[in-house]
């Protein structure tokens, strides 16, 4: 396995942390709908649960001392075909009145047919849920169809350069996002978007959050790097004309297998590639520059999520 480096992290600069907002809110998103079974004799959740959830990646992740279950997210961020089924949001919503934590439903990139069994799906979510919106028309339909929903800006639509393989803080300081620019929070508002989603990048730093005027989420331990419509493990069982094509049946082969990446004698991140989507997983210094985050009030909430 390649050692997981520290990456340095870029030179902080004078910003005010923002007054104390109470406890820190704590998520963890589920993809795999048979997973609730795990939890479906469960009274009640606690952080240790969440965290037992990540598995050895548990080691990444840095929590406030208060931190304790606030949400429960089901569903992809990054493939269509992983929308849950009607049941499975059935359970999990009654999961989460059990548990007395806020559901939410996490929706993908869309394509025109996803657009009728997203909008029967959306329809079985109680008022005040959260939406995870990846796609601008999703949450177009969100706010104007399902006005009792709060849509949440997902990752994917707040752009960063996260690759993995970045040699040095320079670089990273080379492009820097646009999180801040008047015009992305001017759309985020006209779509009633009230919370926004990001990665922590490699050689980012915790004040990359300040200044956002808009409640932030943070996703850990994984950040994703890129996404495509090719899913290289649902295409080794094709025959060659198909093989790395999109539009053929999916058998969720990624629910089971992943891929994990590694070029010896390199420094950069730990990746994984599930599906359609690859990965990175944060290093020790990472979660110790989001814990600096949480305490400054730049960051809100975690979301626990695997690769």
């Amino acid at each position: 396995m390649t050692p997981t480096p520290t990456p340095t992290p870029t030179p902080t600069f004078s910003i005010p942390p923002k007054p104390p907002a109470g406890p820190i809110e704590l998520g963890f998103a589920l993809v795999d709908e048979r997973e609730l079974a795990a939890f479906a004799r469960q009274e009640r959740v606690t952080r240790d649960d969440y965290l037992e959830r990540l598995g050895d990646a548990r080691q990444c992740v840095t929590l406030p001392d208060d931190a304790e279950p606030t949400h429960f997210f089901l569903g992809s961020e990054f493939c269509e075909h992983l929308l849950p089924s009607i049941e499975a949001i059935d359970r999990a919503v009654a999961l989460c009145e059990r548990w007395g934590v806020t559901f939410g439903l996490v929706t993908p990139i869309a394509c025109d047919s996803l657009f009728e069994p997203l909008r029967a799906a959306l329809a079985r979510l109680p008022a005040g849920a959260e939406v995870t919106v990846n796609d601008w028309g999703v949450a177009r339909v969100v706010q104007r169809e399902f006005p009792g929903l709060r849509p949440v800006a997902g990752r994917l639509l707040g752009k960063m350069l996260k690759d993995p393989r970045l040699p040095s803080a320079t670089w990273a300081r080379m492009y820097p996002n646009g999180l801040r620019a008047g015009p992305f929070r001017e759309i985020l508002d006209n779509l009633g978007i009230g919370r926004l989603e990001l990665d922590f990048p490699p050689f980012g730093a915790a004040d990359m959050y300040a200044g956002i005027d808009f409640p932030v989420g943070v996703r850990a331990p994984y950040g994703y790097i890129a996404k495509g419509r090719i899913c290289k493990l649902g295409s080794l069982a094709l025959d060659v004309p198909e093989k790395f094509s999109p539009g053929h049946r999916c058998r969720r082969e990624c629910l089971g297998f992943s891929e994990v990446g590694a070029r010896p004698g390199t420094r950069e991140l730990q990746t994984s590639q599930r599906g359609n989507t690859m990965y990175y997983r944060h290093a020790p210094g990472m979660s110790a520059a989001i814990a600096e985050a949480v305490a400054n009030g730049w960051v809100s909430r975690i979301v626990l999520s695997g690769a």
